[in-house]
């Protein structure tokens, strides 16, 4: 998971979008499982999605096997091996699969962009068979850092998640469809606007944006940076928006996780893993990435930090 990280440029102040969950540096914070105790920043999820299936989903959507119990895949919740590199502005990691795994190799690199605020990062997925994998970049935004708004372009429909996020913390009307992420229907008749931070209610809520067609930028008006997401939307073409907003009650959370994670994925919410949309779903196309054994597949993205003029 990558956070924190710092982006700088003269005559600006230090810059550090990422989120690090308020508990992971806490003494402790290791006993919690997986990726939940250092849970942070950005990181592969390979394959990507929950393994526990909500019991209340829609008729239609058909249960399927997640074949392990590693919520977002093995990688994101064990420990990968730093690669020797030789070049100073360049981070490499990697992970290997456990015999039976569809993906026997995820390997990252993390390159600084000289003289720029940026980040070029590679995920290459190595597969010793054919086969179509759920498949998510998860960078995670901070909300305490005064007010945010999201530019995102998207082509195809905005859906809320076919189920509360949260039991009783969600302010999202369920299994919704949407054009503007301005204009959001809510449980309670009217709508809300989620292209801008932080919201008026605390809340848990998932939704997906559909064929985006650019980056995604977060404008940090009070911090006068904006952040730009961008990567190989051939492969991802779709943004999972996970709003953290203080829903979540119990421990390690305890009503004090505010982050925005802006996920590009291929596949139906968090949902790929555990179950099928039905075949009159928008989402019903989006079964992952394909892969084949002999070439891995590479995915590229950038964080891109940029200074503005703070607003009033």
């Amino acid at each position: 998971m990558l956070a924190p990280v710092v982006f700088r440029s003269p005559g600006s102040p230090d810059f550090s979008p990422l989120q690090v969950a308020p508990w992971a540096d806490e003494p402790g914070a290791d006993a919690w499982p997986g990726a939940l105790g250092r849970l942070r920043g950005e990181w592969p999820c390979v394959p990507f999605g929950r393994c526990d299936r909500p019991a209340d989903l829609p008729a239609g959507w058909q249960p399927l096997d997640p074949g392990d119990a590693w919520g977002h895949g093995y990688s994101s919740n064990h420990s990968w091996q730093w690669l020797d590199l030789a070049d100073p502005l360049t981070l490499g990691m990697q992970i290997d699969m456990p015999p039976g795994q569809p993906v026997q190799r995820l390997t990252r690199i993390v390159r600084a962009v000289n003289d720029e605020p940026s980040l070029d990062i590679e995920l290459h997925i190595t597969t010793g068979r054919h086969c179509t994998l759920p498949i998510a970049l998860h960078p995670t935004l901070s909300l305490t850092a005064g007010r945010i708004t999201l530019s995102v372009a998207h082509d195809g429909p905005g859906l809320s998640y076919p189920v509360p996020a949260e039991p009783g913390h969600s302010r999202i009307e369920p299994n919704a469809r949407f054009d503007a992420l301005d204009a959001v229907p809510l449980t309670d008749g009217t709508t809300g606007d989620f292209a801008s931070y932080p919201q008026p209610a605390d809340s848990e809520d998932l939704m997906q944006l559909m064929n985006v067609r650019g980056p995604v930028t977060a404008h940090y008006l009070d911090a006068g940076w904006s952040l730009t997401i961008d990567w190989d939307r051939s492969l991802l073409p779709d943004v999972m928006l996970w709003v953290s907003h203080g829903g979540r009650l119990y421990a390690p959370w305890n009503g004090r996780h505010r982050a925005l994670g802006i996920e590009p994925l291929n596949g139906a919410f968090d949902l790929g893993r555990v179950a099928q949309p039905p075949s009159d779903h928008p989402l019903a196309g989006r079964v992952g990435v394909q892969l084949a054994p002999g070439k891995p597949c590479v995915i590229r993205s950038r964080l891109s930090a940029r200074p503005e003029k703070a607003s009033p």
